[in-house]
């Protein structure tokens, strides 16, 4: 997992890469979203590294996801189900843990997988010396000045890391692995660090998962849908991790499907042809089975109707099929609260979107995978309509046609779409510091302030139509359009106009003074010099001005005070 441009791609690229070339097949293999490399490759790579960190390698092998994100995690993970044992974090080194790497982190927490961290890009710093391809030479080898610098480096991800609850380690610091994270400086490009990463990885195996990554050939196949995708000529097949026990041709299967678990039978299993990038054969060969850890493509009647994300398991499991009718599908919501509609492309995204958002204190009204249905957009309409800050679309990988867009246009439905989730909820909470904002904005264009304001002596400017006057406002704020009242409750005029250093404005604040118009007013018979005057505060003003007693003084609230018990005894 990790950030766009970290260099995981690249990273699994020079694994993949070197098995291609020699023809290895068996030994650093291809699957469907996957990468194997076996035992024999790892002691190849890293043996001479076996004796400095005093390491022993038993375990088979190690199976690199291709496909990294959510689809690794489900919620049956509670009960064993789940695809990832250990999560490879690739961070670019010069820039720290970027908004992806953040969310990465949350998704880790949430389902408390152990991971190691590759601080990729080291050749990017300037003045690094390498000699071979091992980091753990070069470490000891850098001059003072990159050595600082490299510290500097780690140690701002260490912090990044601590903010969120981690504690971690350059790796060859590390004194407990279980319970700091390994920071393995690497340069993917140029294959540094590779051997350590391997060999980190398959040690960390054996010391996090014991005896739970032992698979027995008694075991009942269980595995993980990553997507479904057309097969020319053939339909659909879907993208599967099978993770435990062996699949046959032939074999019964059970899926979850949206109306229930379905059962099916294997009618082809179809894995990557390791020599297709290079004779040009057919990129697929049929095979009679299948046994984890591995990828495959499974063809098999109503497989378009499971569940991206979720699990595929054999018919003969009965206690599998009895944990799949018992789990319900808790990321998909169908509530009548008001909150958001979220649609994204798996079970497994489906579920780390939902959490996250319930985190962040956004309700979610309706939650469910796949492409947005005219069904789902009259279903948003409605929860719009409910309520317009609430009632959103969040889409996550997840498609919408040109036509529903448009549609959401016109009827001013917001959509967040990314495939980021903290960026959707950052678009999300942007939006709507904009949405109340402006709102806010509006209601203090409208607003009438409680005011009480003063006039001064000498500052008769115009007796009538309307009068001009010199005022000073004593407690709260003078506004345009404000009606005003005497001592005894009589309304006089209107404030036309308030003028200030011959400029006009349309709000006049406490303890200053300025020149004001009031309309309908006439000296002498409406007002004197020295009268102190107040706003008159319709219902409506009051209303609009509970919304900002927060931000109001205990003069200006007496003032509210007084209004509401005049307009009641009226």
């Amino acid at each position: 997992m990790g950030h766009i441009d970290s260099g995981k791609t690249t990273f699994l690229d020079k694994i993949k890469g070197s098995s291609i070339a020699k023809l290895e097949a068996g030994k650093i293999t291809q699957h469907i979203g996957a990468t194997e490399i076996t035992l024999d490759v790892i002691k190849k790579m890293c043996f001479h590294l076996f004796n400095k960190y005093k390491f022993d390698v038993t375990i088979p092998g190690l199976l690199f996801i291709d496909t990294p994100g959510h689809n690794a995690f489900d919620n049956l993970r509670e009960r064993g189900g789940s695809l990832a044992d250990l999560v490879v974090l690739v961070i670019d080194i010069n820039k720290g843990l970027q908004a992806q790497d953040i969310e990465t982190l949350e998704i880790l927490k949430m389902y408390k997988v152990p991971f190691i961290i590759l601080a990729n890009k080291v050749d990017l710093i300037k003045g690094w010396y390498q000699e071979g391809k091992d980091i753990s030479f070069s470490l000891s080898k850098q001059s003072k000045n990159i050595s600082d610098y490299l510290d500097e480096l780690i140690y701002k991800i260490v912090g990044q890391l601590y903010d969120k609850g981690f504690s971690a380690e350059r790796f060859d610091r590390v004194s407990d692995f279980k319970k700091q994270i390994a920071i393995i400086p690497t340069s993917a490009e140029k294959e540094w660090g590779l051997t350590e990463s391997i060999l980190f990885l398959a040690t960390l195996s054996q010391k996090f998962l014991g005896t739970r990554i032992t698979i027995q050939e008694f075991q009942k196949a269980q595995g993980t849908i990553l997507e479904l995708g057309e097969v020319k000529g053939i339909g659909t097949a879907a993208d599967v991790i099978i993770y435990q026990g062996i699949l046959k041709l032939k074999d019964r299967i059970s899926f979850l499907t949206k109306q229930g678990i379905i059962e099916s039978k294997v009618k082809a299993l179809l894995k990557i042809n390791v020599l297709s990038a290079i004779n040009k054969k057919t990129n697929f060969e049929n095979v009679e089975f299948v046994s984890a850890a591995s990828g495959v493509k499974i063809i098999a009647p109503d497989l378009d109707k499971c569940l991206p994300g979720s699990v595929i398991v054999s018919s003969e499991d009965l206690d599998a099929i009895k944990n799949l009718k018992e789990r319900p599908l808790s990321c998909v919501i169908n509530s009548e609260q008001e909150g958001a509609f979220i649609k994204t492309d798996t079970l497994g995204s489906l579920e780390a979107l939902t959490k996250l958002l319930e985190k962040n204190n956004i309700c979610i009204a309706k939650a469910d995978i796949g492409e947005v249905t005219q069904k789902d957009y009259l279903e948003l309409k409605i929860l719009n309509e409910q309520n317009k800050k609430k009632g959103v679309l969040f889409l996550f990988n997840s498609k919408i046609s040109k036509d529903l867009e448009e549609k959401s246009e016109k009827d001013k439905i917001p959509i967040f779409k990314n495939n980021i989730i903290y960026k959707l909820i950052e678009d999300y909470n942007d939006w709507l510091l904009k949405i109340n904002d402006d709102e806010r904005n509006k209601i203090l264009k409208e607003i009438v302030y409680p005011c009480k304001f003063k006039i001064l002596k000498n500052h008769i400017f115009r007796t009538s139509k309307p009068a001009i006057v010199g005022i000073k406002v004593l407690i709260g704020k003078l506004v345009v359009g404000a009606r005003i009242i005497n001592s005894g409750n009589k309304e006089i005029g209107v404030i036309q106009g308030i003028q200030n250093d011959g400029k006009a404005i349309s709000v006049l604040e406490e303890e200053k003074e300025s020149a004001i118009s009031i309309k309908n007013a006439v000296y002498l018979k409406d007002f004197k010099e020295e009268d102190v005057f107040e706003v008159l505060l319709t219902n409506d003003s009051l209303e609009k001005l509970d919304s900002l007693k927060d931000e109001l003084t205990d003069k200006e609230l007496e003032l509210i005070s007084k209004a509401k018990m005049r307009r009641y005894s009226l």
